[in-house]
């Protein structure tokens, strides 16, 4: 806010002496920043005051020196943007890579692929269900429990997961995971799948996530991963996902989604393999990507703190 720029300002004695470019990069530094958490951390508020900030010592070499360092970082910052949206843009095609070939494979359906409501498809013992409502404190030693929170792009595992008492989960054996199963997030962001490993059989999930198995002889848990990613499907949770505060859907609802798949078992095997492999490629992508726009942001904070320790 103003008033906060001019808090700054007055920390500094006389400020014909002090470009504001100079001030404006030295704000953004690392040092500076890390100051001012500290700073805010200690206070009951979280917050700081104008005397915290006039306390400040603000570095101040000769304004021709201010300038040339100035010009510098200026040059600099404006390549590192170009590589910054560069990389931005490089990262959402990357996403695009596999969300184009999830697409098509689902709209472009070939001769052999049938429809059917989810209920109809999944296995005797999997009635689609709300998982444990409450599930309790912490318990050591206990079973693990899957929130919508655990939720990743692939496989969960045992880290992180909460443990409870096996008590807790007595009347949700409908529920409780055997390993293996798709786990679909109703509650919260609607619509993550997730792949429950065997590490967390026995375990069970909250009432957020409803665990799925199909029936073998119907749809392969591989191809079944992809096919509740498919738009096809997140549309139509999108459709009955309803709450301001907390977006959740219906298990009547869930029940009654429409699904396609190949009845074929090898055209599934293939499809799912060709999906997978995309993902992975595009998954390699994304992390380059990420890793680029990570060494960015470390060299922005190199310059910066080159420039007001006097190596620039």
């Amino acid at each position: 806010s103003g008033a906060y720029n001019v808090a700054l300002m007055k920390a500094i004695p006389d400020l014909s002496v002090i470009s504001r470019d100079w001030l404006r990069y030295y704000l953004t530094a690392e040092d500076f920043q890390v100051r001012l958490l500290s700073i805010a951390s200690r206070s009951a508020q979280d917050g700081f005051s104008k005397d915290d900030i006039a306390a400040f010592p603000v570095p101040i070499p000769p304004l021709p020196e201010q300038q040339r360092i100035v010009g510098i970082l200026d040059e600099a910052f404006a390549g590192l943007a170009t590589a910054e949206a560069n990389a931005a843009r490089n990262l959402q095609n990357a996403r695009e890579i596999f969300d184009s070939h999830l697409h098509a494979v689902f709209s472009q359906r070939g001769e052999g692929w049938v429809e059917r409501r989810l209920d109809e498809v999944t296995a005797d013992d999997c009635s689609l269900s709300y998982g444990i409502v409450q599930p309790g404190d912490e318990v050591a030693g206990g079973i693990p429990l899957i929130r919508p929170t655990d939720m990743v792009d692939g496989e969960i595992t045992l880290s992180g997961l909460k443990r409870i008492d096996p008590g807790a989960a007595d009347g949700y054996a409908r529920t409780k995971i055997q390993g293996g199963e798709l786990l679909v997030c109703v509650r919260g962001t609607t619509g993550l799948v997730s792949i429950a490993s065997t590490e967390v059989a026995g375990g069970n999930v909250t009432r957020g996530i409803v665990p799925v198995r199909f029936r073998g002889s119907c749809i392969s848990h591989d191809f079944g991963f992809f096919m509740l990613r498919s738009d096809a499907v997140q549309r139509q949770i999108r459709q009955k996902t309803y709450g301001a505060a907390l977006q959740q859907i219906n298990i009547s609802d869930l029940r009654k989604i429409m699904i396609s798949f190949p009845s074929s078992d090898k055209t599934q095997t293939e499809l799912a393999g060709f999906l997978q492999a995309t993902r992975e490629d595009s998954g390699k992508l994304l992390n380059i990507y990420t890793q680029k726009q990570r060494k960015l942001a470390e060299l922005k904070k190199s310059l910066l703190s080159a420039a007001f320790n006097g190596d620039l």
